[in-house]
């Protein structure tokens, strides 16, 4: 017997969570949100959640402005206790970059952003951790920090709940459901669950479902890497969140006295994968690799304590931005996918703006007409005018 509901969200990720938790408060009917294993267990669980406002476009500086907020304040905006920590974003570049840094900068402050250039000394004061070299250069973003990933998703899905959104794990979405142009359900291993509306929130799995529409996603599920490490007891004070395109690697304070770090090189997109068939574990030739550009920035951190690392997914567009828009051809059918990495720190606003654009016919807060799925086959894609790296 089929199971019957006004709003199907598939994905139990922090964008899923979110869209859930915003539709539900605007009750639309009922609304079920599927998850094929458990919540956050793709791409978001093991998200460095890092909460920045550093990008190079108006619109997503926007998002990301308006998604901080949110997290500032969680407990009321949301539910649940305080996820978000403070730290300050440092971005270090090369000097042959400062043009562009200095134009990414101008861009944010004109926005709002608390952001400036910083020179080595006043680095050291923000966090005697690091060392600049004479050849770099750096801003320091006052506002940025990271949230507890795990805890956002659950909040936003114990939240969705209260509103009396249905959420059910275990539930694996097969095959998306048509007939004469408009969604009718899905096909799962617990047979067949009938809507008017569906939500495609499904991260890297994104274009294997959207295949048994015969439509074309451009999101390629591809492998990124985590490197942890545990400070020395020397190290002095917990320090900032990094975007250090010089040594192309992001990194972060974590629990207790750790590290999280990352690539900013981009490479993921060389390393596409089957999102259910990957490898879960760190290489083991990169792990001293970044070991060894942490300590450039860190220097007593070539003294830190390996602690492994694991391989995560990204769900890859080819401009490396989401989409955010309709399924062409097909009425009620939706999709938030493709955040390339940026997922965490946009997912409040892309909840509401995908509620706005499902319930209303059009997100309002902010235009989402860049996000469109279109703009792949019109070669107008979003332009990410760094000449320093990749970062939305």
């Amino acid at each position: 017997m089929a199971t019957t509901t006004d709003v199907l969200v598939v994905g139990g990720g922090v964008i899923g969570c979110s869209i859930a938790f915003h539709l539900a408060r605007r009750r639309v009917g009922r609304v079920v949100l599927l998850e094929k294993a458990y919540l956050g267990a793709g791409s978001s669980g093991k998200s460095g959640a890092i909460i920045r406002q550093h990008y190079s476009n108006a619109l997503t500086v926007a998002m990301a402005r308006k998604s901080l907020a949110v997290f500032e304040h969680f407990p009321d905006a949301v539910g649940g206790p305080p996820v978000f920590t403070r730290t300050g974003m440092a971005i270090v570049v090369n000097e042959r970059d400062r043009a562009g840094l200095e134009g990414n900068l101008e861009l944010q402050r004109g926005l709002g952003v608390d952001v400036r250039l910083v020179t080595a000394q006043e680095l050291t004061e923000i966090d005697p951790n690091a060392h600049l070299g004479e050849d770099e250069l750096a801003a320091f973003e006052s506002e940025a920090g990271y949230v507890e990933s795990v805890q956002v998703v659950a909040s936003y899905a114990d939240s969705a709940r209260r509103a009396r959104a249905d959420v059910r794990l275990g539930v694996e979405v097969k095959a998306i459901l048509t007939d004469k142009g408009r969604i009718t359900g899905v096909e799962t291993n617990e047979g067949t669950y009938e809507c008017g509306t569906l939500v495609l929130a499904t991260g890297p799995w994104a274009a294997q479902l959207a295949r048994t529409l015969k439509l074309n996603l451009p999101v390629q599920a591809c492998r990124t890497q985590v490197a942890l490490f545990r400070r020395p007891p020397d190290c002095g004070r917990r320090g900032v969140v990094y975007g250090d395109f010089v040594q192309g690697i992001y990194f972060k304070p974590t629990h207790g006295e750790m590290i999280h770090a990352g690539s900013l090189a981009g490479e993921e997109v060389n390393d596409p994968v089957d999102p259910d068939h990957y490898n879960e574990a760190a290489d083991g030739p990169w792990l001293p690799q970044v070991r060894q550009r942490l300590g450039r920035r860190y220097p007593a951190m070539h003294r830190g304590y390996g602690r492994g690392g694991f391989g995560a997914l990204y769900g890859i567009t080819p401009d490396w931005h989401p989409i955010l828009d309709r399924l062409p051809g097909l009425e009620g059918a939706y999709c938030a996918v493709g955040f390339s990495g940026h997922g965490f720190k946009l997912s409040p606003i892309v909840g509401q703006l995908m509620t706005e654009l499902i319930v209303d016919g059009k997100a309002s807060v902010l235009d989402i007409a860049p996000l469109r799925l279109s703009r792949f086959d019109e070669n107008d894609l979003v332009k990410t005018p760094y000449s320093y790296g990749v970062m939305g």
